[in-house]
């Protein structure tokens, strides 16, 4: 396992690190082991919370909490509620600390609220005198211009966001910036979300000056191959390698939400949920990776076959509000096929439900 400096945290952290908006789809035993799998292999980041991920951390990281990197995250703006949201995670996790604190910041107007007098860095920061918490963060998955005005007010020390080999604008908008700072950078999506095999997408970013690479795994044999993709004797791209990340860029270009912030939420007429069902949808993603046969024998926890045929129907019912319009279409930066791409989904979706309702 590879490791690198966290920028000015000064950290070594390995370059394959665990978020865990996947693993929560497992029961707590199967999270544990998973984690458990992760740190032997050499991991020592660990990404939360979602679900019961730090409940299945817990006593992963309570053998040698020095050796971990744990960051938490909320949305909560002010100095009050982050407070709380910090002490609930520390119970959660049974420590007497987190070491990133990470503000979702996904455009200018929370920005703003996390920085105001009263507001949620404020918090933070009497928190990290209090011990509680190491180091000061920002995550978002929007506009990375918000996430650069927050690094450059001096105050923050590490960074979450999204880059892969479909998704560079952070290459130009924000990590030039955290150079400039030595913020650490902790990268979500590093797979865009399974649009193409680990195999690619994974050593691209590896050559980016980047420092950990949060990846969202929810088995043991999804991580294990993720660790031996990264297990290479150069990191450095062949040509070949550099053709095939290319043929998927422009493969699947066209299938990639930015996440901008609900550009096209503010324009539909039945005002669907786009960017959460093209790209945020953890169900939806595992399903559109797996198929709708495999989504149903997938070793998930017993509870998520039930919630996903709720989540899928009411998906279904949603998707099928739409007027087809085009206003989405007309004011999508990327220019992507929109009302295709939702119609895509809902088929997948209807597919799945008539497999679970098939047994």
């Amino acid at each position: 396992m590879q490791y690198r400096r966290l920028g000015r945290t000064g950290r070594q952290v390995s370059l394959l690190g665990i978020g865990g908006g996947y693993v929560m789809l497992q029961n707590i035993e199967q999270g544990t082991q998973l984690y458990q799998r992760a740190a032997d292999l050499g991991v020592n980041y660990f990404d939360g919370r979602y679900g019961r991920s730090s409940t299945m951390q817990r006593p992963v990281i309570a053998k040698d909490r020095g050796r971990f990197i744990i960051g938490s995250k909320t949305a909560s703006a002010t100095h009050g509620e982050v407070l709380r949201r910090i002490d609930e995670d520390l119970e959660e996790l049974g420590s007497s600390y987190l070491d990133i604190y990470f503000l979702r910041a996904y455009n200018h107007t929370m920005i703003d609220a996390h920085f105001a007098p009263g507001g949620s860095v404020e918090g933070l920061l009497e928190a990290r005198r209090q011990g509680k918490i190491r180091a000061l963060g920002l995550a978002g998955h929007s506009d990375l211009t918000a996430l650069a005005r927050g690094v450059e007010s001096g105050l923050i020390d590490v960074i979450e966001f999204p880059l892969n080999y479909a998704r560079r604008e952070a290459l130009v908008q924000l990590v030039p910036v955290c150079q400039k700072h030595d913020v650490g950078m902790v990268i979500m999506k590093p797979a865009n979300v399974g649009l193409a095999p680990v195999a690619v997408s994974l050593p691209w970013l590896a050559n980016q000056p980047i420092h950990v690479m949060a990846a969202g795994v929810s088995t043991i044999e999804h991580l294990e191959l993720d660790v031996s993709v990264l297990d290479r004797p150069t990191m450095a791209l062949s040509l070949e390698e550099e053709a095939e990340v290319e043929c998927w860029r422009q493969k699947t270009e066209r299938q990639t939400c930015h996440i901008c912030d609900k550009v096209c939420q503010a324009v539909c007429e039945p005002g669907l949920p786009i960017d959460y069902l093209l790209y945020h949808d953890v169900f939806q993603n595992e399903l559109r990776r797996l198929g709708a046969k495999a989504f149903t024998q997938y070793p998930f926890a017993p509870w998520v076959k039930q919630q996903a045929e709720h989540m899928f129907t009411d998906s279904v019912a949603r998707l099928q509000t739409c007027t087809r319009c085009g206003k989405c279409e007309e004011v999508c930066p990327y220019h992507l096929p929109v009302m295709a791409m939702l119609e895509q989904i809902k088929v997948q979706k209807e597919e799945v439900l008539e497999a679970i309702r098939k047994g």
